[in-house]
């Protein structure tokens, strides 16, 4: 894939930084870095400093501020994780069960910044997911059937593709609905039949959208035609019958955006 011009992606990439900032003068400041902070309660108990763990059994945990170097556990259950700050160098993971996680910005700042459904048929949303080679925002659905949806997806990944801002479906029938996917970002749905709806790709720069295996339809939000580039996006389908519903941005020899593996 072709990088993005450095000038350009630096001044999105500083625009979409100061968004994130923006949301975080709202809460609390976060600790000096590589200090852990959160505000959060378990079942309407406050949890102590540190990790915050759920139980066995469905869990209502919520975080009022930015989390800062945390890792949030819901274990098992059907759990409901919300944390109304930013994810900074933080990780949410919903451990087995059917959970709800919402998460307000992925903001990795010295270290990444994921989210993961893990076991179960889960629901996802967060809003942009913006990271660097070095330092990476990630959501991943894992395993079971599940309902992700973010805000913009930016960022190039770093060596054997790690780091950037990528969001990954895994293991299941999963529906995907991303904001704009530029910058080096990348969507990827995994295994089985998955829906990806972006609502744009390489407007600016460079994004990747790729079905990976099973019978993946990609296509705009809504059902409507994704439209790619006039920067350097790609569709790629992958293994099995897909169906893509895309148009080019531009025309002719000014076409740079690409599609392959669908019909």
């Amino acid at each position: 894939m072709p990088r993005a011009h450095r000038a350009f992606r630096f001044t999105l990439h500083a625009v979409a930084a100061s968004v994130v900032m923006a949301a975080s003068l709202a809460a609390a400041p976060a600790q000096a870095d590589g200090r852990s902070s959160q505000w959060c309660y378990v079942n309407g108990v406050e949890a102590p400093p540190g990790d915050v763990y759920g139980t066995k059994d469905a869990d209502t945990i919520l975080c009022e501020n930015d989390v800062v170097n945390v890792t949030i556990y819901g274990a098992g259950g059907n759990d409901n994780i919300r944390v109304k700050g930013m994810l900074i160098d933080s990780q949410v993971i919903g451990g087995e069960g059917d959970d709800t996680l919402q998460v307000n910005n992925l903001y990795p700042r010295n270290g990444d910044s994921a989210v993961r459904g893990g076991m179960g048929d889960d629901t996802i949303i967060t809003a942009l997911v913006v990271g660097d080679a070095a330092h990476g925002a990630a959501v991943y659905g894992d395993h079971g059937n599940d309902r992700i949806t973010t805000g913009s997806v930016m960022g190039q990944p770093g060596d054997y593709e790690r780091g950037g801002g990528q969001v990954f479906g895994n293991d299941g029938k999963d529906t995907i609905t991303t904001g704009t996917v530029d910058l080096g970002g990348r969507v990827l749905g995994g295994s089985e039949d998955d829906v990806i709806e972006p609502k744009a790709v390489g407007p600016e720069s460079a994004g990747i959208v790729q079905g990976g295996p099973g019978n993946d339809t990609i296509r705009g939000l809504q059902d409507t035609v994704l439209v790619i580039g006039p920067g350097y996006g790609q569709v790629e389908g992958g293994l099995g019958r897909n169906t893509c519903k895309v148009a080019h941005a531009s025309k002719g020899d000014r076409v740079r955006s690409t599609v392959s593996g669908c019909s």
